[in-house]
């Protein structure tokens, strides 16, 4: 919990400081991620033209009984390139960095601990519904390479490429 208060308290204080020099800014959320327990929300920042630094703060926590628990903190951030020079709307690449770090236990006394570092490039698009302010739709896909530190006995190491990808609703402002 300490952390995680922490990571919230930079996470305020870079979207202020970039606040100042802002042309637009995004609020979003992942809705289709409380399925599977996670929490995310998202912060988008134009930093001239082209371009926007995006941030990210994902918790999650996901009780499956017998199974067992897992609870989890993330975060991750995006350099977001629009073709168009039209931040934040448009077709876009972006280059990212996450880390997470998640812990499991179940009934039979198994506990184990895996923290990510992940780095990924993601190919996407927004949609900015409004005059240049109003309701958004970001969707992104793209490729992820993980390392991963497993914390005692894990089935899955965590490790390698896979696909990544993101869809978001959001309010521009």
């Amino acid at each position: 919990m300490y952390f995680m208060k922490k990571l919230s308290i930079l996470v305020i204080l870079l979207s202020l400081s970039f606040t100042n020099y802002a042309q637009k800014n995004i609020v979003k959320i992942n809705p289709f991620s409380l399925i599977f327990g996670v929490g995310k929300v998202t912060y988008e920042n134009v930093i001239k033209e082209g371009s926007s630094i995006e941030l990210s703060l994902t918790y999650s926590s996901l009780d499956l009984g017998i199974l067992g628990k897992s609870k989890g903190l993330g975060g991750q951030a995006k350099y977001k390139i629009y073709f168009a020079n039209e931040a934040p709307h448009g077709w876009y690449l972006a280059p990212a960095i996450g880390y997470s770090s998640t812990k499991y236990s179940n009934d039979f006394n198994d506990k184990f601990g895996i923290n990510i570092l992940n780095v990924a490039g993601l190919f996407g698009h927004q949609w900015i519904f409004g005059n240049n302010s109003g309701f958004t739709i970001d969707i992104n896909t793209g490729i992820r390479y993980n390392n991963a530190t497993i914390e005692g006995d894990a089935l899955w190491s965590g490790d390698g490429l896979g696909l990544a990808g993101n869809i978001s609703f959001g309010w521009a402002f």
